[in-house]
């Protein structure tokens, strides 16, 4: 005779679940957002270390005599270097002044550390290399040495 009154509506611990639920989600996407923009930032550092060579080039067929010195003091070389600081890695470059039967400013070297770990190297001689270990010691080692990348 007397019916019960449906209730509408979500009880508290219904809501509570749903909430922690989402939570969950909402951190697992970040978690992996992370890696992602690692990976995001280590290819646009990589992207503006090889548009470092058309800087170079452009840089060298200007030069007279045609030569690298005075790469590392160029405007377009400069605004490579703050996007690689703008990404969150280290840049950094040799003009060759040592290298054994060549001529001074004959070649260049340049490396940046990349968030995401490791050490990409470009040089004149057209070599991309990245040293998986991180040691930018030996990076920096073969391009004061040889005017090249030689990561170990």
């Amino acid at each position: 005779m007397f019916a019960k009154k449906k209730k509408k509506g979500f009880t508290l611990i219904e809501l509570l679940v749903v909430i922690a639920i989402i939570g969950i989600l909402a951190g697992i996407v970040l978690v992996s957002l992370s890696g992602a923009q690692k990976k995001a930032k280590d290819g646009r550092i990589m992207a503006d270390m090889n548009q470092l060579r058309t800087v170079a080039s452009l840089f060298y067929d200007s030069a007279t005599p045609n030569t690298f010195t005075g790469l590392d003091a160029d405007a377009d070389e400069g605004k490579i270097a703050d996007d690689v600081a703008a990404q969150g890695g280290t840049y950094a470059i040799w003009i060759d002044t040592e290298v054994v039967n060549d001529p001074a400013g004959s070649n260049y070297c340049a490396t940046a550390t990349l968030p995401g770990g490791g050490v990409w190297c470009v040089d004149s001689e057209l070599t991309s290399e990245k040293d998986i270990n991180g040691t930018l010691v030996s990076c920096v080692t073969g391009c004061e040495a040889l005017g090249t990348c030689e990561c170990d």
